[in-house]
């Protein structure tokens, strides 16, 4: 799934909205979730999970091309933790699925 199916599955649930304002209503969310994230905030939503952004520590690698050891820097990384709710469905969503196999 990506942002064009949310954004259709948007319109669909609003028959109000036209597909443009879908998309923008999206956009806007998900603009709202990346300004978050950006100032460093935790960004929860309920029954879903939650995004926090996480500091990775810098770690020794090898250059596949030399076989040199390198020094790669740490980065800042989105985390998601699901929620216990989301957790669950997709427990059960699995459980389901091998029924029907």
């Amino acid at each position: 799934m990506n942002k064009n199916d949310i954004s259709r599955r948007v319109y669909e649930a609003h028959g109000g909205l036209s597909y443009a304002e879908a998309q923008q209503i999206v956009d806007l969310i998900l603009g709202i979730v990346k300004e978050r994230l950006i100032r460093g905030e935790k960004v929860l939503l309920s029954g879903f999970g939650c995004f926090t952004v996480i500091r990775r520590r810098g770690k020794k690698g090898v250059n596949p091309r030399t076989g040199q050891p390198i020094e790669i820097a740490g980065r800042k990384a989105v985390r998601f933790k699901p929620s216990k709710y989301l957790k669950s469905i997709d427990s059960d969503a699995i459980r389901t699925e091998e029924a029907l196999l």
